[in-house]
C-alpha cells in the first residue's frame, strides 16, 4: 500500500500529528512531515490552526468536525468562546468584549468571519464553522432588521432582501505554501490522485529556457548523463533521471530542478519524497537562494544534495 493510501486511512478516523505518522510508517518525523506537506499541497490533507504540543493537526476536507475533540488544547479563554459560538450560531463583533473578539480571531478553525455592508457601514459578524452560509444570512438579517410587532410581512421581505445583497465571506489571510505543479494531477479523483506515482503524470519533452540550457551546461561540464528527462512548468521546473559519476562507478540519481527566486522547505521536502518513492538519492538544482527553514531542514536530512546553478 502507497504511505498516501496508509496516511488517508488513519487521518479519516481521526485528525494526526507528524509524531503520530512516523511511529505508524516506521519513519522518522521530518520525512512524516514531508509526506504530510506533499499530501497538504495536494489537497488531499488540510492542516489545522489548532496546535498540540506546537504541531497543527492533519485531517481529511470534509472533516473539520473531528478537531472538536482537540479543544481541550486550547487556553480556557478559547474554550469558552469555542462554546460561546457552538451554543449561538452567529456573533456580532461590535457586541463581544475585547478579550472575546481576540479569541475569535484565534480560533480560526471553528469562527469563520464575515464582513456585512450595510446603511453605509460595515460590521464584522462570526459564524460557526459548521453554520451553512444560507443560515447565516438569515440570523444577520434578523440582527440587522429585527421583525416589527405591527409588520409581520416586513420582516421577510428584509431577511430575503438585505442579507443576500449585503453579506460577503471574508477569505481568511493565512500564508499558503506554494503547491507543487503537477501536470493533469488535478483531474483525478482524490482515490486515485493519492495512488499515481507523480512520474506517471509527466510527459517526456525536450528542455527548453535559460534555466533549461543552464542545466545541460552544468551536466556537460560535470560529465552527468541524462537518462530521463519531464517536463513539470514549461521552462522552470524539470524532473531528470541521472547518471552520477564517482570514485566508485556511475551513481543513479533522481533530480528536481527548479527555477524560483526562494526556495522554501516544502520545496526541499517535496523532492526528497518523489526521489524516496523513485528509492533514488535526490540532487535538487536551482537558480534561487534557499530560505532560513529551508537550510535548517537540510542540515538534517541525508539522502538530498542542493545545487546551485
Amino acid at each position: 500500500m502507497d504511505y498516501r493510501d496508509k496516511i488517508l486511512v488513519i487521518a479519516r478516523a481521526a485528525p494526526v500529528l507528524p509524531s503520530a505518522i512516523a511511529k505508524e510508517l516506521q519513519t522518522n518525523s521530518i520525512m512524516a512531515g514531508a509526506m504530510l506537506s506533499e499530501m497538504c499541497d495536494k489537497g488531499l490533507l488540510k492542516t489545522s490552526s489548532l496546535r498540540v504540543g506546537g504541531s497543527p493537526l492533519y485531517f481529511v476536507p470534509g472533516n473539520e468536525a473531528q478537531l472538536l475533540n482537540h479543544v481541550q488544547s486550547l487556553n480556557e479563554k478559547d474554550r469558552r468562546t469555542v462554546s460561546l459560538l457552538d451554543e449561538k450560531k452567529l456573533l456580532r463583533e461590535s457586541e463581544c468584549d475585547p478579550l472575546t473578539r481576540v479569541s475569535l480571531a484565534a480560533i480560526k478553525d471553528f469562527a469563520k468571519p464575515l464582513v456585512v455592508s450595510y446603511d453605509g457601514k460595515e460590521e464584522r459578524f462570526w459564524k460557526w464553522f459548521a453554520l451553512a452560509d444560507s443560515d447565516a444570512e438569515k440570523l444577520i438579517g434578523q440582527l440587522l432588521e429585527p421583525p416589527k410587532a405591527k409588520a409581520p410581512q416586513e420582516p421577510k421581505e428584509l431577511v430575503k432582501e438585505a442579507p443576500k445583497e449585503i453579506v460577503k465571506e471574508v477569505k481568511e489571510q493565512v500564508p499558503v505554501r506554494e503547491p507543487i505543479p503537477i501536470k493533469e494531477q488535478a483531474k483525478l479523483p482524490d482515490s486515485e490522485a493519492a495512488k499515481a506515482p507523480v512520474q506517471k503524470t509527466l510527459e517526456p519533452v525536450k528542455l527548453d529556457g535559460d534555466f533549461a540550457q543552464k542545466l545541460l551546461s552544468f551536466f556537460a561540464g560535470s560529465n552527468i548523463l541524462v537518462k530521463e528527462q519531464s517536463v513539470v512548468k514549461k521552462k522552470t521546473e524539470f524532473d531528470l533521471v541521472l547518471d552520477i559519476p564517482s570514485p566508485v562507478g556511475s551513481l543513479t540519481y533522481f533530480c528536481k530542478a527548479r527555477s524560483k527566486k526562494r526556495v522554501s522547505d516544502g520545496d526541499v521536502s517535496a523532492a526528497l519524497v518523489e526521489g524516496q518513492l523513485r528509492r533514488l538519492p535526490v540532487l535538487f538544482v536551482t537558480d534561487g537562494e534557499l530560505s532560513k527553514q529551508a537550510q535548517v531542514m537540510l542540515a538534517k536530512l541525508t539522502g538530498i544534495t542542493v545545487k546551485k546553478v
